[in-house]
């Protein structure tokens, strides 16, 4: 049981939150005023130039800060409401949900790979309920070290899209490049189902990736394809 030192303190705490809270809040609006004084003082400039020696490039400088200002006011204002949207967003995109702004959807890996239709437990596993997915992207690093003929090198990845159900049936994957591939690099095991299997490597041209697909119900593999286009930065998957 607590001593009643210990409830004072209790009461000591709770008394001193809502005081926290209040200048933590006035030093919000604070910082915000001080933003809005600025910001004003940027759009006063304007006022105070002679109207012969007004140029239009100076009115559109000032005028272009007037957006950031209010954002950045904005944030200041609600900085604990920013903080919990963010928080959310991040919760909701590690757990596979889509996001709606205005209309518009975005959609994680694992909310695309459920529109893929998906066998019962006792059907075999085929093209309708499995597929490729690939992006990729210019990588410095691989034209630093292998562009020295001139030609630019591009990082590519593939990964297995498929239902969770479907997912959880595949054993490996095993990915094979083409001739152009020095014939030791051809050939690549992938076993981390949660990284959806994903293959990655370099290429300075076009090319078809086949992928076999091993499952734990079924010693014959499924055999995918997918055309390998190089674009200067595609969407990280």
């Amino acid at each position: 049981m607590d001593s009643p030192q210990r409830v004072g303190d209790q009461n000591t705490m709770k008394t001193r939150q809502p005081e926290g809270e209040e200048r933590s809040r006035s030093t919000r609006r604070r910082n915000a005023a001080i933003i809005a004084v600025v910001g004003i003082g940027l759009a006063c400039t304007v006022f105070m130039i002679p109207s012969g020696r007004v140029t239009e490039p100076a009115v559109k400088l000032v005028t272009s800060f007037i957006w950031p200002i209010v954002i950045l006011m904005a944030i200041v204002l609600y900085q604990p409401q920013a903080e919990d949207l963010l928080a959310e967003l991040a919760i909701r995109i590690r757990g596979g949900s889509a996001l709606k702004f205005f209309g518009f959807e975005l959609q994680t890996l694992p909310e695309q790979a459920r529109r893929i239709p998906s066998p019962s437990t006792e059907q075999k596993v085929t093209l309708k309920n499995i597929t490729l997915l690939h992006t990729s992207f210019f990588s410095e690093e691989g034209t630093r070290r292998y562009g020295g003929d001139g030609r630019a090198y591009y990082q590519f990845e593939v990964v297995v899209m498929a239902p969770d159900a479907v997912m959880e049936r595949v054993e490996r994957v095993v990915y094979h490049l083409e001739d152009a591939w020095p014939k030791e690099l051809r050939t690549k095991v992938i076993n981390d189902r949660a990284s959806r299997f994903k293959m990655k490597d370099l290429a300075n041209g076009t090319s078809i990736v086949v992928a076999d697909v091993y499952f734990r119900d079924d010693d014959q593999p499924l055999q995918l394809n997918r055309f390998i286009d190089l674009r200067l930065d595609g969407p990280r998957i």
